[in-house]
């Protein structure tokens, strides 16, 4: 195969299939996308988005009392916290779901939402993934004030008239160096 026909092939070096090329301008988001569909993992990444943004997707007050399951089998499951929020949500369902669908964007990820109440077992169960987070960045230590910096700490606290007051702001100021 000469170098010009192996640069169309839709397959790379390696032998796998890479999304075709196109000659036209997309955003990063679109690339992204596209690159999701083609490997199949769009609908599993709107089915996390369920998950991440629930809040924002449901409100404070509902999802304060609810906890999306994860989507299996065409349907949303929904843990719910207690009988008589079950019982609220099972008549506001149809609302529910048309505003997840609505939200979510077409096509539907799910075709039903069944809630459940939380601690319960079922036939089937649904296992979330775990979620992925970053590990908050270290903080390095703060350094004491020395020097001419703790002298001028020293100075500025000195208007302060309670003495247990202005050995408190002394002392802070002087072990962050502020």
């Amino acid at each position: 195969m000469n170098e010009r026909a192996a640069r169309r092939s839709p397959r790379s070096a390696a032998g796998r299939a890479r999304p075709p090329r196109t000659a036209a301008v997309a955003s990063a988001a679109q690339a992204v996308a596209n690159v999701l569909a083609f490997r199949g993992l769009s609908d599993e990444v709107r089915a996390e988005r369920v998950v991440t943004e629930w809040t924002d997707l449901v409100g404070a007050k509902i999802a304060s009392r609810t906890r999306p399951y994860g989507v299996a089998d065409g349907a949303l499951v929904v843990e719910v916290a207690s009988s008589a929020w079950l019982h609220e949500l099972t008549l506001l369902k149809p609302q529910l779901f048309a505003g997840l669908i609505a939200r979510l964007g077409d096509p539907p990820l799910f075709d039903r939402l069944e809630l459940r109440l939380a601690g319960r077992r079922s036939r089937e169960v649904v296992v979330p993934r775990a979620r992925r987070t970053a590990a908050p960045a270290a903080r390095p230590a703060a350094k004491p004030a020395s020097g001419a910096a703790r002298e001028a700490i020293v100075r500025e606290v000195g208007a302060v008239s309670d003495d247990e007051l202005r050995e408190l702001i002394a002392r802070v100021r002087i072990t962050h160096d502020r």
